[in-house]
């Protein structure tokens, strides 16, 4: 996929969703999937300011788009099961708001209050729903609740037994970053997003119906990178599916 290519998908889906609406915030309503599609290239294609834009519309979005789920699968008996569920699109709320840099605090907290619901552990297929563990340990990371290495633990226990090699694949390596940054060893960290970046690679991107920004960018080990920053450790990740802006002290400025 070359730069123009990537280009001309993104001013196209951009100009498909603004169309008829006032602003972006319009644009992503009940559309957060197309309106991240549209960030996420614009990051790949180095217009920081303009994905900024689309990411802090998906923070507010993503929420209340999981919320609309939550209320329809959850609030009345008798319940769905746990998977498939509202936890992607919680977890994409908690990638839009790290690469946003505003609002992660407020996402993780409905992420984790939604993901930690005493009845979300008796739904039915509840072994088999892996966002579930993920969403809660990457919330409590965010918060800082103490509460990371039993979710994790939980994580990997349902994986093992449950889990398929994508799923294997992909959560062994989150769970490396966030114990990494969990307990302050950056090796752990850099060796996890390397573990989500070849997760992209051998399962994202080279889907068959993979579009033009999944190949340009692989947002699970971008967000990791962002949070990674944001939690204070200085470590850089230079790769081709990792937006060099993730990169720079300007955008992504390390705290704390």
């Amino acid at each position: 996929m070359t730069k123009s290519n990537l280009q001309s998908v993104v001013d196209s889906e951009r100009q498909e969703l603004l169309e008829g609406k006032d602003g972006i915030e319009k644009a992503v309503i009940t559309r957060p999937h197309r309106g991240q599609t549209v960030a996420v290239g614009l990051l790949a294609l180095g217009e920081v300011d303009a994905a900024n834009e689309w990411f802090q519309a998906l923070t507010e979005e993503w929420p209340i788009y999981a919320n609309s789920k939550w209320d329809s699968k959850y609030e009345s008996e008798p319940r769905s099961p746990a998977s498939p569920g509202p936890w992607s699109d919680y977890i994409d709320g908690l990638c839009a708001a790290l690469l946003a840099r505003q609002g992660v605090e407020n996402v993780a907290t409905t992420v984790y209050e939604r993901a930690t619901d005493p009845f979300v552990d008796r739904l039915d297929k509840r072994e088999f729903a892996h966002r579930i563990d993920l969403a809660r340990s990457l919330s409590a990371l965010v918060l800082g609740n103490g509460t990371v290495e039993s979710h994790l633990e939980s994580l990997e226990q349902h994986v093992d037994t449950h889990g398929s090699d994508w799923d294997r694949a992909r959560y062994a390596a989150y769970a490396q970053v966030l114990r990494g940054l969990d307990a302050g060893d950056s090796s752990d960290v850099e060796a996890g997003i390397q573990g989500l970046l070849e997760f992209h690679r051998d399962h994202v991107a080279s889907a068959r119906d993979a579009d033009a920004v999944q190949k340009a960018v692989a947002l699970d080990a971008t967000a990791m990178l962002a949070l990674a920053r944001r939690e204070g450790m200085a470590i850089t990740v230079d790769d081709e599916l990792i937006p060099g802006a993730v990169n720079d002290d300007e955008y992504y400025p390390i705290e704390g």
